[in-house]
């Protein structure tokens, strides 16, 4: 058996892992030039889902490695309020206070994607996007650049811009929530500590009260990454090693002239600039923790989630995470269920082989797994979003 997965993403990386351990082969492909091409994520939150489809899938060193690079636990998600320049927490508003997210932990996710990476180098292939495939007794994938591939399974793991879903779903196509996303990280200061509310240390918060609304969270390592992965996967090189504040502007796309072809195009250090721009009549505190941003490290989202589809038939095609159920982050579900779906396909592919479950059939038992957890997960996230979220973010219009 031979698989072939368009994306180098948390979800995509994690299933090819699982698959080398299992000795089936797998090649990875990407259309970002090299690992580091473009900024990727900040903090995002791992719990039982991400963890145990990390268990699975990965070599122990690897799965003690992830363990020991995580940051704080992360139990709780606060709303502050940041009217008339005082920041205080006030009650989650609406119906969806009680368990907006599960028990987990903070994870640098460019830590968590360089583990992923680890001891790949011959399975992932940089700057080669998938462009299109050919199914039939097997599949084949032609790159953008030229050249093609062949393999018995495609797994589209390229996310919520899919080229995979758009050929082989064409009426999947994620819906606009009308919210843009400015993020960035800022090193952990003792302004910002003094900045913000004492019991944001195992949270993730909301910040409403002022225009525009932010979303923020510190990362703070349990241990030294590197010093880790020294000892547990010498060689490896991890990038972030200090701790940091993560921060996201969330506002209304109306309120952002530039366009999202725009602003998607704007380099790092330019959009850094904006987000400046964005808070100067912000809280003090919240203005400073903007400004005191790594310009490198800041990157702009077009926020959309998936539409729930009726079943479709299983073939030598299938997807995986935000590929076919994108979701906002009010959940903290988006990367759980991507690597939850690598799990699960592994498994089912396992079986495939161990077993002598026919191929498809063994990717109609994951397809049926994965989107009754895939649509549930967005339908939860996109509760959320509603239920508050306009609430917090001025100029959001009314979901159609």
């Amino acid at each position: 058996m031979r698989v072939l997965v368009a994306g180098a993403g948390l979800g995509g990386l994690c299933l090819a892992q699982g698959l080398r351990q299992a000795g089936i082969d797998v090649a990875v492909f990407e259309k970002d030039a090299s690992p580091r091409s473009r900024t990727q994520g900040h903090r995002i939150h791992i719990d039982h889902r991400g963890d145990d489809a990390l268990r699975t899938c990965l070599p122990a060193p690897l799965y003690r490695l992830y363990l020991d690079t995580r940051g704080q636990p992360n139990e709780r998600f606060q709303v502050l309020s940041a009217a008339e320049h005082r920041l205080r927490e006030v009650p989650i508003p609406g119906p969806a206070a009680p368990a907006i997210i599960n028990p987990g932990s903070a994870v640098s996710r460019l830590t968590l994607r360089e583990i992923l990476l680890a001891g790949m180098d011959e399975v992932v292939h940089f700057g080669r996007a998938v462009d299109r495939f050919e199914s039939g007794d097997r599949v084949r994938v032609h790159f953008r650049d030229g050249g093609s591939d062949t393999g018995d399974l495609l797994v589209g793991a390229d996310g919520i811009g899919s080229a995979v879903r758009r050929q082989y779903l064409p009426d999947a196509e994620p819906r606009d929530t009308g919210v843009r996303w400015i993020g960035g990280k800022s090193p952990i200061t003792s302004e910002s500590s003094a900045t913000l509310p004492p019991g944001l240390g195992g949270s993730f918060a909301a910040v409403t009260g002022s225009d525009p609304a932010m979303a923020i969270g510190y990362l703070r390592f349990a241990n030294d990454p590197q010093e880790s992965a020294d000892r547990l996967w010498p060689g490896l090189r991890l990038t972030d090693r200090a701790d940091f504040l993560m921060w996201a502007i969330t506002i209304a796309a109306a309120q952002l002239p530039d366009g999202d072809a725009t602003l998607s195009a704007t380099d790092p250090a330019t959009l850094h600039q904006r987000a400046v721009e964005l808070t100067r009549r912000s809280h003090p505190g919240l203005r400073a923790i903007v400004e005191q941003g790594w310009p490198e490290h800041t990157f702009f989202l077009r926020m959309a989630t998936s539409v729930p589809l009726a079943a479709w038939r299983p073939s030598n095609v299938t997807l995986l995470g935000d590929a076919i159920h994108a979701m906002p982050p009010a959940k903290g579900s988006g990367a759980n269920t991507a690597l939850a779906d690598a799990g699960t396909l592994t498994r089912c592919l396992l079986s495939a082989r161990n077993q002598g479950t026919p191929l498809v059939t063994a990717v109609g038992d994951y397809e049926k797994e994965m989107t009754d957890r895939g649509f549930d997960a967005v339908r939860a996230s996109t509760e959320v979003l509603e239920s508050f979220g306009r609430e917090l973010i001025n100029g959001v219009p009314e979901p159609r």
